[in-house]
């Protein structure tokens, strides 16, 4: 395997990776209240993003 290749490979997986990362950490950094039995409150104490 070449240079060039191993440092593709290498940019690819980092990016790849990044972006995972990027994404759970938007996802899990949203979530504002407790919810453990999925009923979930009458009113969500925060409006979401497609309320304001």
């Amino acid at each position: 395997m070449s240079a060039g290749a191993l440092i593709f490979m290498l940019a690819s997986w980092a990016f790849v990776i990044g972006l995972t990362v990027w994404s759970f950490a938007r996802i899990l950094r949203g979530q504002k209240h407790f919810d453990p039995d999925g009923i979930g409150p009458a009113q969500p104490p925060v409006p979401g993003r497609a309320e304001d």
